[in-house]
């Protein structure tokens, strides 16, 4: 309804033309695939019995609207009620079964790979197309995720919808997540606290690369309406902590208060009601309550409550988007912990991403050179599936208790790698590798360096490279205590590549310093431990092996120096007790004023720090730090998969590289309302590459974008080496592009429709659009014939002309999905 005149929107919603105000009462049931229980366990006790509710209320009144937020347990139920399907087709085809979005889940947005994010959205659109489902979501609503990347927007566009919902923002309160009083929030300088100084829960969200989409903000919760007509606690997960009450008095004192609530974030007539924490079931007759409030209420308020959906809400909205603000917003960090939490999980996630990929981009050359669609066995078919259900925002994250973490999502997730094997070059076609992504930008594999020396100075292990001079120190835990430029020019300020372990009260969703009456506290460091080092040096190769102590336990690093890249790669294998988090640090001379960051959908700028001390961001691939002097070297760094940052004003960046959390605890024995724990761990590994970037190479730049196009590019390539320290090299594909700035992101046969699906990365300014040439390699004995500008869901927007070797894609945004179509020449 996005081209209908607000009045047919009211109209076709059943909304008099006179009401003044109007209170959409969207529905919904908020359902984790496997967070405190199995998915198996949730199915049985908590959304089988729901979805049999709710298809009987449907059933009773044909203007009820319940909305799906995703096609997890939605799948599940197909399997298992196949004499239903008829009916869940019909309903979800009428839009009485509304979904909010096509996800398999509804992920989390800051930790897993944009490529992952998008297949997630196109495996639970296709399979509603398979089935006979023709509804396409236009609304992505993430109400449960613990932060948002601000390169959301940019996503969204790439898939094709229109609008977002929200809830989770930093510096917002959320019922019972904190001890302490409701004055305390919103934090200051936070995302809460701009949007409610705004007066306004709808505002346009603008990311980096000037993309927007209409959003709104559940500033109440995301089941603020939940209690309407019930009385008690909560009717989350069914528990027996609410009883009905539909008396007209206790309705119309919900309604009073929630009313109160939303009038004082809407600067239009219209107001959203949701209903939907975890797990909850329909409210039965929802649709005659409302009725029965608007006979009593709405010729004397001029108010009017509707049951509808969120997009329906936001379609009302967008009318008046006049009215409302454009905010570049970045609504982190909301919790931090999790940023860390459970490495072998995040690790093993992006592992069958690029395992997915790899094997798409094969699949795809194949179908090209032999002019057929490649069939895969069936359970390499199944591991798209486990990889966008790991996107989910308690499984990547890490914050589900141990019996479900290590069992079910760690189990699926080796079941998936194992069944899809990484492509075999000799297998297939070994096209021209694609050398677009970056790896050119400074010195690589391919370079020709000088020779590499490793000697001893007294007790010191120098290692010397035609890029620089590094020095380690056994006295000092194995430091890191100097690192010269190839100018002889000192990059640190002090010990380096130090692990520092902090007493962390905090759990698998939060850090001590995030808690009212938490601890978060620097407990010990590697410096303050003899260590000792062995160094293997084969060529123009050397790796340093520390073995040091930190909290009583001992520790392992390994430091690859390489004589071609100016960085330093770090493979760490930590073993500290209970309620630690350790980092690994790097005091830099220069004195950094912000840090550029790679997140999915783009490239943000942060400031070092927002409300809370320290601040830890979410390292997705890579950040760099931006001195505050033009003419100081920055600080590059890089991970293998998600991580925690933070940087401080005094030139220590610390990238997290173990967390052992338990359970949140304040006051150092009061348990926080986080009911997942972690008990058992082992020692973590991490990889981490450091690299320094000559800001003053930058100093002629005209603009400051130009600073941050230098810094993208040496994160991007930081990020290939140590992609490839773990065997994470670029795949080999059958295109290329002409453009440094863009690179291949993927590519695919089709899933829906025919051809060959490419995917562009563009990390160049978006206020400079272009046209990129994306190329048939030479070896491929097939022309293009026809092309089209697509959705990442693959639905086609435009065509495009064509030459029987490539084409011109126009980019204006940091994602571009393009179709090809060719023939046998």
């Amino acid at each position: 309804m996005t081209n209908s005149t607000e009045a047919v929107v009211r109209s076709l919603l059943g909304i008099p033309s006179a009401a003044t105000e109007v209170v959409v009462v969207a529905e919904t049931s908020h359902w984790d695939p496997n967070w405190l229980l199995t998915a198996d366990r949730y199915y049985r006790w908590c959304v089988r019995p729901a979805l049999d509710r709710t298809l009987a209320e449907l059933a009773s009144d044909p203007r009820r609207v319940f909305s799906l937020e995703c096609l997890f347990f939605v799948d599940l139920y197909w399997r298992d009620r196949p004499e239903r399907r008829p009916e869940l087709v019909r309903l979800v085809n009428e839009g009485r079964l509304r979904f909010t979005g096509s996800g398999v889940t509804t992920p989390d947005t800051l930790l897993p790979e944009d490529e992952l994010l998008l297949r997630d959205l196109l495996v639970g659109q296709e399979w509603l197309r398979t089935r006979g489902m023709t509804q396409e979501p236009r609304l992505l609503y993430l109400p449960d995720s613990f932060g948002h990347s601000p390169g959301l927007p940019a996503l969204l566009r790439a898939g094709g919808f229109d609008y977002a919902a929200v809830c989770r923002i930093d510096g917002m309160r959320f019922p019972g997540a904190d001890l302490e009083p409701a004055a305390n929030f919103p934090r200051p300088g936070t995302s809460a606290a701009h949007l409610l100084a705004e007066g306004t829960a709808d505002f346009v969200w603008r990311s980096a690369d000037g993309s927007e989409v209409l959003t709104h903000w559940m500033a109440h919760g995301y089941g603020h309406g939940d209690m309407i007509a019930s009385g008690g606690l909560s009717r989350v997960l069914g528990l027996p902590a609410a009883w009905p009450d539909r008396r007209p008095v206790h309705v119309d004192a919900r309604i009073d208060g929630y009313l109160a609530d939303l009038r004082l974030v809407a600067k239009t007539p219209y107001r959203l009601l949701g209903i939907g924490y975890d797990f909850v079931r329909p409210v039965p007759r929802l649709v005659a309550l409302l009725d029965d409030w608007n006979e009593r209420h709405y010729h004397r308020t001029g108010t009017w409550l509707v049951n509808a959906a969120i997009d329906d809400y936001l379609d009302l909205v967008a009318h008046h988007r006049h009215l409302l603000p454009t905010i570049d917003l970045d609504p982190n960090p909301y919790w931090m912990g999790f940023y860390a939490t459970r490495p072998e999980l995040k690790a093993q996630a992006r592992d069958l991403g690029r395992r997915l990929l790899a094997a798409d981009a094969h699949d795809a050359t194949v179908a090209l050179v032999e002019g057929g669609p490649v069939e895969r066995p069936s359970a390499q078919r199944h591991a798209p599936w486990i990889a966008a259900t790991s996107n989910h925002h308690d499984f990547v994250t890490g914050t589900a208790p141990d019996r479900v973490a290590r069992t079910e999502q760690a189990g699926w997730l080796a079941s998936a790698i194992d069944e899809t094997p990484w492509p075999n070059p000799g297998d297939g076609p070994n096209p021209k590798e694609d050398r677009g992504q970056g790896a050119d930008l400074r010195p690589g594999d391919d370079a020709r360096p000088g020779p590499l020396s490793v000697r001893s100075d007294g007790h010191l292990v120098v290692v010397a490279a035609p890029w620089g001079t590094a020095v380690f120190d056994p006295r000092r835990g194995g430091a890191l205590v100097s690192l010269t430029g190839p100018g002889g020019a000192e990059l640190l300020e002090g010990p380096s590549l130090e692990l520092r372990s902090y007493t962390d009260s905090g759990g698998l969703w939060r850090l001590g310093n995030e808690l009212h009456g938490g601890r978060w506290s620097l407990s010990d460091r590697s410096t303050d431990h003899p260590a000792t080092i062995q160094v293997d040096h084969d060529g123009g190769v050397a790796q340093v092996h520390v073995r040091t102590r930190l909290a009583g336990r001992s520790s392992l690093l390994q430091h690859t120096i390489r004589s071609g890249d100016p960085a330093i790669v770090t493979r760490s294998s930590v073993d500290v007790p209970n309620r630690r988090t350790v980092t690994l640090a790097v005091h830099q001379r220069a004195a950094p004023a912000r840090v550029t960051m790679h997140q999915p959908g783009g490239v943000v700028e942060r400031p070092l720090s927002r409300y809370y001390e320290p601040t830890y961001w979410p390292l997705h691939s890579f950040a760099v730090t931006r001195p505050v002097s033009s003419d100081r070297s920055a600080l590059a760094v890089a991970t293998a998969s998600p991580t925690g940052l933070h940087v401080d004003a005094g030139g220590i960046t610390e990238v997290v590289v173990a967390r052992t959390a338990v359970k949140e605890v304040a006051f150092r024995v009061v348990p926080v309302m986080a009911p997942a724990w972690g008990l058992s761990w082992e020692s973590q590994d991490a990889v981490v590459a450091w690299g320094w970037h000559d800001a003053d190479a930058d100093a002629d730049a005209d603009a400051d974008a130009d600073r941050s196009r230098s810094a993208v590019g040496v994160g991007r390539h930081l990020a290939s080496v140590v992609d490839r320290s773990v065997g994470h090299g670029a795949p080999s594909r059958p295109v290329h592009v002409s453009d440094l700035d863009v690179e291949i992101a993927a590519v695919k046969p089709a899933d829906r429709g025919a051809g060959t699906i490419v995917r562009l990365r563009s990390w160049a300014s978006p206020s400079v659009p272009r046209t990129v040439s994306v190329l048939l390699n030479e070896h491929l004995d097939v022309d293009l014939v026809a092309a089209w500008l697509t959705d990442s869901r693959e639905r086609d927007l435009c065509t495009l002309d064509v030459a029987p070797r490539g084409l011109g894609v126009p980019i204006d945004g940091h994602l571009t999905t393009v179709r090809l179509a060719t023939r046998p020449r």
